[in-house]
């Protein structure tokens, strides 16, 4: 009899266990991710002869590509009231190789090339702050929905050097800072018992400031020898696979694009006489992907 009553208290715990886990929200309260893997970006920008965008309109034309290195990512949503999460998440890619192309041109549309170099980037890093609040329109057991609005800061430092020994002690450098509030919109759907598709976009509306040294040309100054300044746009988007091993940790793997470009700004120049040329900014393009794995504690 005594065995009977210690079966029937068990089952009725488990049912009761059960039953919560199933009804819990597919989005909990609390979750804390952490995540790493590879991420890989193109970048360039290029100026104008003057400030009206002419003499040539291309003038000089500065790209990084492939480059890579490893992606290290933190982020913490929380969910309260019922409706209502805050998020915030840090970003920082520990820059390992990529090439380096510098173009000038003495006619319009990249015609009548006067100046080419190749060189590498095998060193700086990249980072980035999001802050974040918003409001859960969606959260049951199969699908959530939350869209937030928040603040968000990345900074790059790219280098140009050479490997080949031709130019010993080029150790030039561009700094950049991309800032503004976002619109981020999140989203997960449950596939299969433990496991859901996670996805989100976001929109960044940024201001852009940046500044470079060719630290082997004397008659620039040292260590800002250029600015640049312009308005643009972000889009990043993400998706995960998240398989829940307990109820309150989980394992994703993810694959996450971005572009960021902006519209045409100020270059200025700054001459070891003192003097500031100043010239049209065409443009500066980011993009590239991120492949990561990680975990996420939840409560």
């Amino acid at each position: 009899m005594n065995k009977l009553i210690k079966l029937f208290c068990f089952a009725f715990a488990m049912t009761r266990f059960i039953s919560q886990v199933c009804a819990q929200d597919i989005e909990q309260k609390a979750q804390l991710s952490f995540s790493a893997g590879k991420q890989q970006e193109n970048f360039n920008w290029s100026i104008a002869g003057n400030q009206n965008g002419q003499s040539p309109n291309i003038l000089s034309e500065l790209k990084w590509k492939d480059v890579s290195g490893t992606a290290y990512s933190g982020s913490l949503q929380w969910n309260f009231r019922k409706r209502f999460s805050v998020y915030g998440s840090y970003n920082k890619v520990d820059v390992h190789s990529g090439s380096v192309n510098d173009m000038d041109y003495g006619a319009d549309n990249r015609n009548q090339p006067v100046y080419t170099g190749n060189f590498s980037d095998n060193k700086g890093y990249n980072s980035q702050w999001l802050a974040g609040m918003g409001y859960v329109v969606f959260n049951n057991k199969l699908f959530s929905l939350i869209p937030y609005v928040g603040y968000g800061t990345s900074q790059q430092n790219l280098y140009i050097i050479d490997l080949t020994g031709q130019f010993p002690g080029l150790n030039s450098s561009y700094f950049t800072s991309w800032k503004g509030p976002f619109l981020k919109v999140t989203s997960s759907l449950k596939i299969w018992r433990g496991l859901k598709l996670a996805a989100d976009i976001t929109y960044n509306q940024l201001t852009y400031s940046a500044h470079g040294d060719w630290n082997l040309i004397q008659e620039f100054q040292h260590p800002v020898s250029y600015s640049h300044m312009a308005d643009g746009y972000g889009i990043n988007a993400n998706t995960r696979l998240v398989y829940n091993i307990t109820q309150n940790v989980a394992v994703n793997i993810g694959y996450g694009y971005y572009n960021w470009e902006t519209g045409n700004g100020t270059d200025q120049l700054y001459l070891s006489t003192g003097a500031v040329d100043k010239t049209q900014l065409n443009w500066v393009y980011r993009y590239g992907y991120q492949i990561t794995g990680g975990v996420i504690l939840s409560m």
